[in-house]
């Protein structure tokens, strides 16, 4: 099944880009028929049958595919587990400690000298009793699409197979021709198209035109009484016609067409591309006859067609594959207004032509690159550190991610997440947390994951919903981790009233209990709740605000809860989202979008690696001090524990502070490399305490623009600046 449903995969992507592809190209072949030559017009074909036949195909900057947006986002890491965030805070309690997401994040390396001091001692390891790998097996969506896919193509290619059986059954009746007259005119055909292949005429009853069958043993029929009516001149328009398609090979043509209509038979724009197909098929037949017979032969050539189109042309037998001298009748006009003018030489291809179908092949055949923009390396690339660790102040007790994905590659137990998001809202991130009552307990109170959504990132009217799950000797009730019930007074103080309301409900077919909060102090007009559940001995939890959510909203999200591999509708790939560097498979990701290599000293003089975060310009998951216009690799570094010193390094395809907004100090060299140092006087980038000194230096390397920010630091940097400048690339 997992085969089956990669083939689809792949097939149903190359439907989709196809579609485009032929949509392009019958808005051009309707506007510019006129202009373009039969020839051209039919090689265009060949552009399209490749897509649709041939699904994985190379990334290109000039494809297409780079603007448009990407809506199909098929292919995800169904073999791997998926786990979500939470955000948590700390309440005081002796055996609680929690973390709010923002706070967690904005703690990170920007102006912290040492985030593991102020974060490590809070984390937790991972319980390795919770390490299921397994995931609910069953048909999901994409199982059954596939299922679907296979039988339509099975029974298209039964009726495919019957129709040439009964076709070949009803021409074993076919009488050879023996006539002269016939057969000189067939011979004189094939010595001027330079055919040596033996090529038999035969006549028949059963069809009302000339054909073309046969691609090992290629015969021509004639309808019954044609050699009669016709006189030489028309004989040799008719096999002439039909020698060309052998010479151009279209019944093969038309057989990989067949093939993929089998292939994409659930997309109606592939059948009828098959009939424009065939229509233009015949068009650059006649012009290659009247290319061969002269200019002089267009006006009987186009009598001959009439007269063809009056005695004897029909419709072929439906499924299958012969060439056919008929058409309808506003196919035959267009091929009359094509043979009246024909001019001599007009089938050759020019130079422009020839260029035009490589340029098209370019834009067309290709996929879009990475972010539609950016360079891609070699993703089999083997990292230069195996066992890397690029964010040592994170562990197993806490990690953050920006997609699913990625979560998925640091199992934890089975569970679900909500397949329906109100409107506008977004994967935000996910994180993986452990509440424990001492450091060095290995069982925690709770192993909890949380997923964040949320809508108008970063704006006044900014919203968000979490889901929480968890698994633990605790509860999320007790450790604080629910909207509705922040204040948990847990033990319950019997002299102080709750600040909470709880009541059992049933939401859709869930039943749980509702949190409202009910604090009298509070200054906004939100009110916090929390849906709380339990499903296969996973607690979950939905927080949200009720002016934000409908009842209807929360129904929709509680009853549409799957396992991560069944998702449909709600896109958890964070696509344009910043992540964190864990290991090698991030360190590829980020020079991947970046496109370049990057620079990540382990440690630098006096400091060592805090972690590395891929900043995404304009992402809709950080709210970090520093928001770059581009892409970038930000790297921290903290100084000893004793100290209040810390680095940051940025590194960019493009600059990322504007100079003319600092003050220009000095500037120095290091190691052949000139670099400035600045100050940020009016704090238009980072804001820092008055008391720290925070020094820009900004140099160009390579092409790349390195800046590195130092706070907390009294001596020049310049053994720093040397270590980073002379760093190897990763």
């Amino acid at each position: 099944m997992k085969y089956l449903e990669t083939a689809f995969t792949l097939l149903f992507t190359a439907s989709v880009a196809s579609t485009v592809i032929l949509l392009l190209l019958l808005i051009i072949r309707k506007l510019f028929q006129k202009h373009l030559k039969p020839r051209v017009v039919y090689i265009l074909w060949f552009l399209v049958l490749i897509k649709l036949l041939v699904p994985i195909a190379p990334q290109s900057p000039m494809s297409l595919f780079n603007v448009l947006p990407q809506m199909f986002p098929m292919e995800r890491n169904s073999d791997q587990q998926s786990i979500q965030p939470t955000h948590q805070s700390e309440n005081g309690s002796s055996t609680e400690i929690q973390y709010n997401e923002t706070d967690v994040k904005n703690q990170l390396p920007e102006l912290t000298p040492n985030p593991a001091e102020e974060l490590g001692s809070s984390f937790i390891t991972r319980s390795s009793q919770d390490h299921s790998t397994g995931i609910t097996n069953g048909l999901t969506w994409l199982s059954i699409g596939s299922l679907v896919w296979l039988v339509g193509l099975l029974c298209l290619g039964g009726h495919y197979l019957l129709s040439a059986l009964i076709f070949r059954k009803r021409f074993e009746n076919s009488i050879k021709i023996e006539n002269t007259k016939v057969l000189d005119v067939l011979e004189a055909c094939k010595r001027k198209l330079n055919i040596k292949k033996r090529i038999y005429a035969y006549e028949t009853s059963y069809l009302r035109s000339p054909c073309l069958y046969g691609l090992w043993k290629p015969r021509i029929y004639l309808p019954e009484d044609v050699s009669t009516i016709a006189d030489s001149n028309q004989l040799t328009h008719i096999l002439m016609h039909e020698l060309i398609h052998y010479k151009h090979k279209d019944l093969w043509f038309n057989s990989l067409w067949a093939l993929s209509v089998g292939m994409h038979w659930y997309n109606p724009l592939v059948w009828h591309s098959v009939r424009k197909m065939k229509a233009d098929q015949e068009v650059a037949c006649d012009a290659r006859v009247l290319e061969t017979l002269g200019e002089r032969e267009a006006l009987p050539y186009g009598k001959t067609l009439l007269m063809l189109s009056r005695s004897f042309s029909q419709q072929p037998p439906p499924g299958i594959n012969l060439s056919h001298f008929g058409d309808s009748k506003y196919e035959a006009k267009r091929r009359m207004m094509m043979i009246a003018k024909f001019k001599e030489g007009s089938y050759k291809l020019s130079a422009a032509a020839i260029l035009l179908v490589i340029v098209l092949g370019a834009i067309l055949l290709t996929n879009a690159s990475d972010a539609g923009k950016d360079t891609r390396l070699d993703m089999a690339e083997p990292s230069v550190n195996t066992g890397l660790n690029l964010y040592p102040t994170y562990n197993d007790r806490f990690r953050w991610f920006h997609s699913i994905d990625r979560a998925l590659d640091f199992p934890k137990y089975n569970y679900k997440v909500p397949d329906y998001l109100p409107e506008g809202y977004q994967l935000e991130d996910i994180l993986y947390f452990k509440n424990v009552t001492n450091i060095h307990d290995t069982d925690p109170i709770i192993d909890g994951v949380s997923v964040t959504f949320v809508s108008n990132f970063d704006q006044k009217n900014e919203q968000t919903i979490e889901v929480k799950a968890s698994k633990g000797k605790g509860n999320l009730l007790e450790e604080g981790e629910l909207q509705g019930a922040t204040y948990s007074q847990i033990p319950p103080n019997p002299n102080k009233p709750l600040e909470y309301r709880q009541e059992a409900v049933t939401v859709g077919n869930v039943k749980g209990t509702l949190f409202t909060e009910m604090r009298r102090d509070k200054k906004r007009p939100e009110t916090g709740r929390s849906f709380y559940w339990q499903d296969d001995h996973v607690w979950y939890a939905i927080n949200y605000y009720s002016e934000y959510m409908s009842l209807e909203d929360l129904t929709k999200m509680v009853q549409s809860f799957v396992m991560p591999k069944e998702v449909q509708h709600v896109r958890y790939d964070g696509a344009g989202n910043s992540f964190p560097l864990y290991d090698e498979k991030d360190l590829l990701a980020a020079k991947n979008i970046l496109g370049f290599k990057v620079k990540i000293p382990q440690e630098l003089p006096e400091h060592k690696l805090s972690g590395s975060v891929l900043l995404r310009a304009g992402d809709q998951n950080t709210r970090y001090g520093f928001r770059p216009a581009a892409d970038a690799l930000w790297t921290t570094y903290h100084g000893p524990s004793d100290s209040s010193t810390g680095v940051s390094l940025y590194q960019s395809k493009e600059p990322l502070f504007d100079a003319s907004q600092l003050s220009l100090t000095r500037t120095l060299e290091v190691d052949g490399v000139e670099v400035s140092a600045y100050e940020d006087k009016n704090h238009v980038y980072l804001s820092s305490d008055n008391n720290l000194k925070l020094p820009y230096y900004l140099w160009n390397q390579n092409d790349i623009y390195y800046s590195a920010v130092f706070w907390g630091m009294d001596k020049l940097p310049e053994d720093s600046l040397k270590a980073m400048i002379s760093a190897p690339l990763q």
